[in-house]
């Protein structure tokens, strides 16, 4: 008779850290300046687009997206204002969100908290407790599937690749 093995096919959850950032900078600006500070290479991607619970239509906002190979850590840069929505009402006095995935030792986490609060134009940066967010988690989910859509293979690239 056939042995069954049983495996546990869940992974880990990621690990985040959110910073929240206030500031009168625009989006292109923040970014600009973290990357000059962090030595980061934020992208601007397509706009993050989701329908918030209480509102109809879908409310777009802004995304930066880094990949820090290195350190094994992508950093999200998402605005929390659209042009009449707030994507974390919890957080309405927050501009920004700077979300960090992967593991973070408390050191790095703190030179980096200083390093944002440290830009002349941050008028604050703060961990923020993730449970204190109701949503977060369909917030993350949300998240995985708008990066999935930025960074998916066209399929006329896929079958190019192929052919040779």
């Amino acid at each position: 008779m056939a042995r069954k093995i049983l495996r546990d096919t869940h992974s880990e959850p990621a690990n985040y850290t959110l910073i929240g950032i206030s500031c009168h900078l625009k989006d292109y600006r923040l970014s600009y300046l973290l990357n000059k500070k962090l030595e980061f290479i934020f992208s601007k991607q397509q706009d993050f687009i989701i329908t918030l619970q209480e509102k109809k239509e879908p409310a777009n906002f802004s995304f930066y997206y880094y990949k820090d190979e290195d350190q094994v850590n992508s950093y999200w840069l998402i605005a929390n204002r659209s042009e009449e929505y707030v994507l974390l009402p919890e957080l309405k006095q927050l501009d920004f969100l700077f979300m960090v995935e992967g593991d973070f030792k408390k050191s790095r986490k703190d030179q980096l908290l200083k390093a944002v609060g440290s830009i002349k134009n941050i008028l604050t940066a703060y961990e923020i407790n993730l449970t204190s967010i109701k949503n977060f988690e369909n917030l993350l989910t949300e998240l995985e599937i708008h990066l999935m859509n930025i960074f998916r293979i066209p399929k006329n690239k896929f079958e190019t690749h192929l052919k040779k």
